[in-house]
């Protein structure tokens, strides 16, 4: 299991309340101890203003746990409810005044599998440290898939007003540019990448991984005569992809010669995906070993990356 920090995100305060009831599955409160919790759930697409969650292009989870003493001087957290999102600003009602809640947002592009988790209800219910969603089923070919979060800490009051939190996306990025190489016929990049990642974010705004790493893979067979081509992959973060034997990690281009093997290496200590970032690696200086560049500002060039689901 391995922890990698998201280093880029904004925050904003928006109002707005549509009420939704939901029953407690706590032991009953006295009407002094009730209270609700009201949010609004927006998205964080980096090259534009952060706007709404539009749930007719995400599907997106609240998942709400409450915390209890663990009896050692530590406090643990225990999930309560978990509700899909038809709007993005809601109320859950019968909260405990007296406790503390993290609420989980998670919201991936419709329709994209694996669907978010379904965690409530299971024979044994994992604990906010434990609980994971799934980023990838296993496959060569799930190179595309996004997943976005944020997490909220909490404790109901009839004061309080509504709460904003603002998702962003939890995965990042290799992209290899290939620059001055003629006669190419296909391109092919391979990288091993997480499967999971924990619901929780450690001490904070961390992406901490989870499960086996599985190879990816994608081609690229159109466009290959323009001054550079590219090749991307999504994946969870990971904190180093240098590979320098080429096992799992390299890329292949086929030309009118044969297939030539680049291992995924640089001149740098590491090469690390960071969440909400694109790692640029550019072939084509000679050397065998690919020039390291990160996005900064999200996509700057590229309107792939911008979180809009048409470009999905």
């Amino acid at each position: 299991m391995s922890r990698y920090f998201l280093l880029t995100g904004m925050a904003i305060a928006l109002a707005g309340v549509l009420s939704s009831s939901c029953s407690s599955e706590s032991d009953p409160l006295s009407e002094s101890e009730k209270a609700s919790a009201s949010f609004y759930v927006g998205l964080d697409v980096q090259t534009r203003a952060a706007q709404s969650l539009n749930l007719a292009n995400y599907d997106a989870k609240m998942y709400l746990y409450e915390g209890h003493d663990n009896g050692n001087g530590s406090v643990g957290y225990t999930q309560i409810r978990e509700i899909t999102l038809t709007d993005n600003q809601f109320t859950v009602e019968n909260l405990n005044t007296k406790s503390d809640y993290k609420a989980v947002f998670l919201a991936i592009p419709k329709g994209q599998q694996p669907e978010l988790p379904q965690l409530y209800g299971e024979d044994v219910v994992p604990s906010y440290e434990t609980a994971t969603a799934r980023y990838i089923n296993g496959n060569e070919n799930e190179t595309d898939k996004h997943i976005f979060r944020s997490i909220l800490s909490f404790r109901p009051s009839v004061s309080t007003g509504t709460q904003s939190t603002i998702l962003t996306r939890q995965n990042g990025a290799l992209e290899i540019r290939i620059m001055g190489i003629s006669g190419m016929t296909s391109v092919t990049l391979h990288v091993g990448g997480h499967t999971a990642m924990l619901l929780n974010d450690g001490t904070g705004g961390q992406v901490i991984t989870s499960g086996e790493k599985v190879v990816l893979s994608k081609t690229v067979t159109e466009g290959l005569g323009a001054s550079e081509v590219r090749v991307r992959i999504n994946l969870l973060p990971t904190e180093d992809i240098t590979d320098a034997a080429g096992t799992d990690n390299y890329l292949e281009i086929t030309t009118a010669d044969g297939t030539t093997k680049y291992p995924i290496k640089s001149d740098h200590t590491m090469i690390p995906i960071y969440p909400n970032q694109v790692t640029w690696l550019t072939l084509g200086n000679g050397s065998g070993n690919f020039a390291v560049s990160f996005s900064g500002s999200i996509n700057v060039e590229d309107d792939e990356w911008d979180g809009w689901i048409e470009n999905f």
